[in-house]
């Protein structure tokens, strides 16, 4: 028999959900967001060339602009996590269930309001580490791709010179190659290299064994930097892999905005009869940047 009688979980633990999967997350709330994209969206940009010229009687016309545009196509995703009520009739929990076998959504006190937390943090991870490292050809696949697969396909993307594994011992030499690829017209103050937290370990290893009064003094709690360049954590940045780039560069597009309300609680009690339910939702991600030539990339990828 098909499906055709759905209920909508729309309790207070739903407010705030997708603002947790869409919104948490190192990068995710630096980066540009580009809501409401359904499958593809593009995202246009005006190069200006050189304007100045000689004042004459009879100025000629001076000047070129380039316009270009992107397309930033999102992926499809879902959840789908069945549930099972018998599953809290034999642990403590049972305690906290109405009385009765043949109660509808029968599941334990403030566990949906757990649960809907526990999802939302889960998305946001693991999108967060999709933002990065995803490969739809690697084994196996993810389900998006990432900026860094995307950077390593454009030639214009500034490519640091013999990238290796990262340590303690040789973060602060390679993060200077990162540092001296950045184009000298792009605003250092606008620019923040990503960084994994495993290169932050190692770079704080390095501040404390060279610095050690300054980290002691700051409690070994100071925004990291390099040089003017700020040093941004990525949960989802691969091991030994940077990028340096105005955070207004990368985009990540989804529909989520226009989903608040469709996170469903599927009771299959009201459907057949079983004491199963499940929680679902589905929505559109993926990243796209917007000029190669501004982004800096370190990896052995690269």
């Amino acid at each position: 028999m098909a499906l055709v009688d759905n209920t909508t979980y729309t309790g207070k633990d739903l407010a705030g959900f997708y603002s947790v999967a869409l919104l948490t997350g190192n990068t995710k709330q630096l980066i540009r967001l580009v809501p409401n994209v359904k499958s593809k969206v593009k995202l246009g940009s005006l190069n200006l060339g050189n304007v100045l010229q000689e004042d004459s009687c009879d100025v000629p016309e001076s000047g070129t602009y380039t316009l270009a545009q992107k397309t930033l196509e999102v992926c499809d995703l879902a959840v789908n996590i069945p549930l099972c009520a018998k599953d809290y009739e034999t642990n403590y929990l049972s305690e906290t269930l109405r009385a009765g076998s043949n109660v509808e959504a029968n599941f334990p006190d403030g566990f949906m309001g757990y649960l809907m937390k526990l999802v939302a943090e889960k998305i946001s991870a693991q999108t967060e580490a999709l933002l990065w490292a995803g490969d739809t050809t690697a084994s196996p696949p993810a389900l998006c791709d990432g900026f860094v697969k995307k950077f390593i396909a454009d030639s214009d993307v500034l490519d640091c010179a013999s990238p290796t594994t990262l340590s303690a011992s040789n973060i602060v030499t390679e993060l200077t190659k990162v540092y001296n690829k950045i184009p000298y017209t792009l605003n250092k103050a606008n620019i923040k290299c990503f960084i994994s937290p495993s290169a932050a370990t190692f770079y704080k290893q390095y501040l404390v064994t060279n610095f050690p009064a300054l980290m002691a003094w700051n409690s070994a709690d100071t925004a990291l930097k390099y040089i003017d360049l700020e040093l941004v954590v990525s949960n989802g940045m691969p091991a030994s892999t940077m990028v340096a780039c105005d955070p207004m560069n990368l985009w990540f597009g989804t529909d989520l905005m226009n989903d608040e309300n469709e996170l469903q609680f599927i009771d299959d009690k009201k459907i057949t009869g079983q004491k199963t339910a499940r929680i679902m939702t589905s929505f559109k991600w993926g990243v796209q940047y917007g000029n190669g030539s501004e982004v800096v990339l370190y990896g052995t990828g690269s």
